[in-house]
């Protein structure tokens, strides 16, 4: 009886260790263009959506990097914004945007006049801390922590497979039972805020783990030294 209970007190325990350390691996909200495509030589505009502050803390400045080969960039008025372009660096400052608040920045340009992908770089700024969007994507390999947003410039007209967002990564959550753990998959959407208090909550569920091992450990010496009647 004791053994069934230790076994199911450990299943349960490692499993919420599993959770906390699955969340913890949540990828961050991105800062993602809309659209996602265009054609070559064409002129358009961008929203780059922003979704989070600086791990709580208001956004006061958005300074983007103007890819080679893109013309005539413009930032499109916001309220309570400044605009400035200096060589290719456009920055917006003012605000502040709140940490949890969604918003989107625009900008004008004519695409290259060469197909491929182009990266606007990003440096966000808070009133405490910032995040740099920096991280270039590679096809086929895991995607970066701070990917820099990406535009496909198309040959023709993009297609709606062109226009299409990848889906989502997704992370295992496991779920205890009786009869060990499952794990089911979830859709990656949580941001870098939701992440902040990972090390504290996996710190304390490291320490249940040790004192269930520990129990475990006494009992199974207790009943080892017990005479058999």
């Amino acid at each position: 009886m004791t053994i069934t209970l230790l076994k199911r007190a450990l299943v349960t325990t490692s499993a919420t260790a599993a959770v906390v350390l699955f969340a913890g691996g949540i990828a961050s909200a991105h800062i993602d263009p809309d659209p996602i495509a265009m054609q070559a030589g064409t002129a358009g505009t961008v929203q780059f959506k922003v979704e989070h502050g600086c791990d709580g803390s208001p956004t006061t400045s958005m300074k983007f990097q103007i890819p080679a080969g893109v013309t005539d960039a413009a930032a499109v008025d916001k309220a309570g914004w400044t605009a400035t372009l200096t060589g290719d660096a456009l920055e917006f400052s003012g605000g502040p945007l709140a940490a949890d608040a969604e918003d989107h920045f625009d900008i004008s340009f004519t695409a290259p006049a060469t197909p491929g992908d182009i990266n606007f770089k990003v440096v966000q700024t808070c009133q405490a801390g910032e995040i740099a969007w920096l991280d270039i994507p590679v096809e086929g390999a895991p995607e970066p922590e701070n990917p820099a947003p990406t535009i496909k410039v198309t040959d023709g007209p993009p297609t709606a497979a062109d226009l299409t967002p990848a889906p989502e990564e997704t992370e295992g959550t496991v779920v205890a039972t009786d009869t060990g753990a499952v794990v089911v998959p979830t859709t990656a959407a949580a941001s870098s805020d939701d992440s902040s208090n990972t090390g504290a909550i996996v710190g304390v569920v490291i320490g249940a783990v040790i004192v269930v091992v520990g129990v475990g450990m006494m009992l199974a010496r207790r009943n080892k030294g017990t005479p058999q009647s």
